[in-house]
């Protein structure tokens, strides 16, 4: 066997690897995210870390002034903010009760900014279980009884999941989506319960929850302090420490944009990436090989392939097939258009370049502007 044939045999089990494993997560998460029992009536604190965040965070505070549930309360951590975030929160829920605004202490200098905003947070909440989600997300008025809903449905110490991602500017469709590659390749969310390692876990910032009792016992953020992508770290953090997660589906609970432009789309990927990857270099490396072995080899093989061998062209356009059905479903979960999944070669080659250029910069101890500030791995 040429090794040809033994890379599109190959690039059909990925193909096939990867549509399997996004269809069983996909129905997993239907599965936990569903109908349960009317929930408890805890206190319920939901805590907004907010930089510069005056233009987007309005809408966010209507919809939670709107929530079905009784007993919570709001908190927003104006971080410093340049733009009067402060003055328009304090403007948005003048009067009700429920709302407040906190001005955050200056950053110290081994705290990264958002850690330091919720560790913050934990410390002025109430509630028994907390709420985080991002100054620009829209939450349904159902949100904090169906989350409620969850933690006590599921007996879980933590939870996060997929909020609804909009975009403001169709040329983040090109990037943004990329987020979803954890949940069709590399995280079987079906085993978060099952295996007490903590890289089966997985978060999403925009919508973390966890009990107050946990934060208090495990220091809150102070663990995770110095990272970047503190809800990936914090939820690693909290599964080694043998704390329990299920990972939803959110989308009808809360939506936002996933980034304000494509150039914000471009420094939020590069941000994370390495660090996802604890800073080491040689998973990267290997899951790069494998994306552009399996995954993007395959589309000029196929033509080219044609007419000298046909029999393992065949079988790079049967990936091609897999790929695009399992981006496909993902997409169409994620309730984005259709055609997006007909861009995965640009997702999946932008992913391998700017994480090249993340580590590149990481390595050279080169940061990033993120929100006014500049953040180094």
């Amino acid at each position: 066997m040429t090794f040809l044939n033994i890379l599109a045999w190959l690039s059909v089990v990925a193909g096939s690897y990867m549509l399997l494993f996004t269809l069983a997560n996909i129905i997993y998460m239907r599965r936990v995210s569903g109908p349960g029992a009317p929930p408890s009536e805890v206190p319920v604190s939901v805590l907004i870390p907010a930089r510069n965040e005056s233009r987007r965070i309005a809408p966010t505070l209507e919809a939670l002034k709107a929530q079905e549930y009784t007993d919570f309360e709001v908190i927003v951590l104006d971080d410093n903010s340049e733009d009067g975030t402060q003055q328009t929160v304090v403007r948005e829920t003048e009067g009700d009760s429920r709302f407040r605004c906190v001005r955050g202490r200056p950053l110290l200098s081994d705290w990264k900014g958002k850690p330091f905003a919720m560790q913050q947070l934990i410390t002025e909440a109430r509630g028994e279980i907390l709420i985080f989600i991002d100054a620009d997300m829209r939450p349904e008025p159902d949100l904090i009884a169906w989350t409620v809903k969850k933690m006590d449905q599921h007996g879980v110490d933590f939870l996060s999941g997929y909020a609804r991602h909009t975009t403001p500017e169709r040329a983040e469709y090109l990037l943004f989506p990329v987020m979803y590659l954890a949940t069709s390749f590399l995280l079987p969310l079906w085993l978060f319960r099952r295996v007490r390692s903590y890289m089966f876990s997985h978060a999403i910032g925009q919508f973390f929850v966890v009990r107050a009792s946990v934060m208090e016992s495990t220091g809150g953020f102070e663990p995770v302090k110095d990272k970047i992508n503190e809800d990936i770290q914090m939820a690693r953090h909290l599964k080694g420490r043998g704390f329990s997660q299920v990972f939803l589906d959110a989308k009808d609970h809360i939506s936002g944009n996933m980034y304000d432009s494509m150039d914000h789309a471009r420094m939020g990927v590069m941000r994370v990436v390495y660090e996802y990857f604890d800073n080491h270099v040689y998973p990267f490396l290997f899951m790069g090989l494998v994306m552009i072995a399996t995954l993007l080899l395959p589309i000029p093989l196929f033509p080219v392939l044609m007419s000298a061998v046909p029999g393992t062209a065949w079988l790079f356009g049967l990936n091609i097939v897999l790929v695009l059905s399992a981006w496909l479903v993902t997409m169409r979960n994620r309730r984005l258009p259709w055609y997006t999944a007909l861009f995965y070669p640009i997702h999946f080659s932008w992913t391998i370049w700017l994480s090249i250029r993340s580590i590149v910069l990481s390595r050279r101890g080169k940061g990033y502007k993120w929100k006014g500030r500049i953040v180094r791995s």
